[in-house]
C-alpha cells in the first residue's frame, strides 16, 4: 500500500484546525488538504476526529457518549442515598446519581468507532493538544510537512506504516461514509448528489 501517517501536533485543542485553515489558504487546492483530519484531545482522555481517512469521512466525538444503563444505576443509588436526607435528598440524588452514572459507565454506543485508529491517535497526541493526522501516500505527507515551512511550532511525528498496519487501520474505518472529493473551482461539490 505504500502509505504514511503524519501527526502535525500542537498545544491547545483548536490550535491544529486554525493552522490547517491558515496552510489551505496558503496551498489552495494541494491534494493532501482533501485528505485530512483534525484531531483533539480532550480531558478525561476523550478524542474528536473530523476529517478524511483513506478515503473515509471520520466524524468521531466522544465527549457526547454516555451510559444509558450508568445513568440508570447512578440515578437509582441516589435516591437510595437521598433517602437520608427526606424528599428532596431523594430528588437531588437521583439526579446527580444518574449524571455521575452516565459519565463514568461505559458509553452504551449505536454506532460503531475505527477503535483501531482512535488508540493510535490517542497515544500519539497528547492530552490537552491537537493534530493535524494525513493517512496518504508518501509524497503527500511531504507535501504537507513542506507546506508547514517550519514556521508553526509544531511536533511532526511521521511513520511509514506496514502493510499490515495500514490495512488495521483501513479496516477499523470501513464502516465510515465515502468523503467527498470537495469542492470544486466553480465552488460546487463533486460528489454527484
Amino acid at each position: 500500500m505504500g502509505l504514511d501517517l503524519a501527526l502535525i501536533s500542537f498545544k491547545g485543542q483548536s490550535t491544529a484546525a486554525s493552522v490547517f485553515g491558515t496552510l489551505r489558504d496558503r496551498v489552495g487546492s494541494a491534494v493532501w488538504t482533501s485528505e485530512v483530519a483534525i484531531v483533539e484531545h480532550h480531558g478525561h482522555d476523550r478524542m474528536s476526529v473530523r476529517g478524511t481517512f483513506a478515503g473515509r469521512y471520520v466524524d468521531v466525538e466522544e465527549s457526547d457518549h454516555v451510559s444509558q444503563p450508568g445513568a440508570a444505576g447512578g440515578g437509582l443509588t441516589g435516591a437510595v442515598v437521598g433517602t437520608i436526607f427526606g424528599p428532596p435528598g431523594i430528588a437531588s440524588g437521583l439526579v446527580l446519581g444518574g449524571i455521575i452514572g452516565a459519565e463514568a459507565g461505559k458509553p452504551s454506543e449505536l454506532e460503531p468507532e475505527p477503535e483501531v485508529l482512535i488508540e493510535e491517535l490517542r497515544q500519539a497526541v497528547p492530552s490537552g493538544h491537537s493534530a493535524i493526522a494525513l493517512l496518504a501516500e508518501p509524497t503527500h505527507v511531504d507535501a504537507l510537512i513542506s507546506a508547514l515551512d517550519g514556521s508553526e511550532q509544531a511536533v511532526v511525528v511521521r511513520r511509514a506504516l506496514t502493510d499490515e498496519q495500514a490495512s488495521a487501520l483501513i479496516t477499523s474505518i470501513a464502516g465510515d461514509p465515502l468523503a467527498s472529493p470537495g469542492p470544486t473551482e466553480a465552488g460546487d461539490s463533486t460528489s454527484g448528489v
